[in-house]
């Protein structure tokens, strides 16, 4: 390290960082302490919401049939136990799981994903969603979702370019 690097170190600039190998533990602590966004994100998380009456007391192997059951969407979302794993290897050589616990998909999702995604600045497409989206969105209000916003919008494009033909 040569003294204007210790300077600029000093001063709160970019600390050089030596090289190591994907998947060590530096490599991870280097990862984790990265202020950028990651490239790639499966399950789209919604903020957090209050549980609905019907679903409060539930065990989570009966939650995905009472969400079936209170779906307000037109796009008929598809929930179940998800175990989403990450691209990421863990110290032991694994993939580390990126989302457990019960989510969901749906065909707004699976066409707009990827223009949402871009929107919040990843490359990968959205693929799933989690629970507090289900309670939020599909169960509750789906213009709070920006897959049913998007897909809607489109449908409306669509019908008005058809109309002037």
């Amino acid at each position: 390290m040569s003294f204007f690097d210790a300077i600029r170190a000093f001063f709160g600039g970019k600390k050089n960082t030596p090289y190591a190998p994907p998947g060590s533990v530096e490599y991870l602590e280097n990862a984790s302490s990265a202020s950028s966004r990651p490239k790639s994100k499966q399950v789209y998380e919604g903020r957090y919401s209050t549980v609905p009456e019907w679903a409060q007391g539930l065990n989570n192997t009966d939650l995905p049939e009472e969400l079936a059951k209170h779906v307000v969407c037109r796009y008929t979302p598809n929930f179940g136990m998800k175990k989403i794993m990450s691209a990421t290897v863990g110290p032991d050589g694994n993939l580390v799981p990126e989302y457990e616990g019960i989510g969901g998909d749906c065909g707004a999702i699976k066409n707009f994903g990827m223009k949402i995604a871009k929107r919040d600045g990843y490359l990968m497409p959205y693929r799933y969603f989690d629970l507090d989206m289900a309670y939020k969105a599909c169960c509750d209000n789906p213009k709070k979702c920006p897959f049913f916003l998007a897909a809607t919008g489109e449908a409306d494009a669509t019908s008005s370019r058809q109309r002037k033909i």
